[in-house]
């Protein structure tokens, strides 16, 4: 009977919610790697966290960090920072640390893809 219980529990949470409490767990405090900007197709679409993409606000995508994770993102090509906030889960196969908004990349200078670094803020 407890394994039934258990189960049931379990099938309740989501998976947004399971890969946000594992992510949380396993996530790195920083990393190097490369910047990508989101399509213009996504706009106004639900993202991992239930809320519409808009491309104006700082936020981002990651495969590494939690949804609702606040995060400092630095180009190092020039050194411009910015923090945003995740609020989406990246393709699978993607090789980029993060996905940044439209608004977030403007503020990088990021046109396309950028080597950053990603610090994860406490919250």
């Amino acid at each position: 009977m407890r394994a039934i219980t258990m189960t049931a529990v379990v099938s309740t949470v989501s998976f947004v919610q399971f890969w946000t409490i594992w992510s949380q767990a396993h996530a790195a405090p920083g990393a190097n790697g490369k910047a990508t900007v989101y399509a213009d197709s996504f706009a106004g679409k639900k993202t991992a966290s239930g809320k519409k993409y808009r491309p104006h606000e700082l936020t981002a995508a990651s495969n590494r960090l939690p949804i609702g994770s606040k995060v400092q993102v630095t180009n190092r090509k020039n050194g411009k920072k910015v923090t945003v906030v995740i609020n989406d889960k990246m393709a699978r196969n993607s090789k980029a640390v993060v996905d940044l908004s439209k608004g977030a990349a403007n503020k990088l200078g990021v046109k396309g893809v950028a080597p950053v670094s990603t610090h994860k803020l406490h919250r």
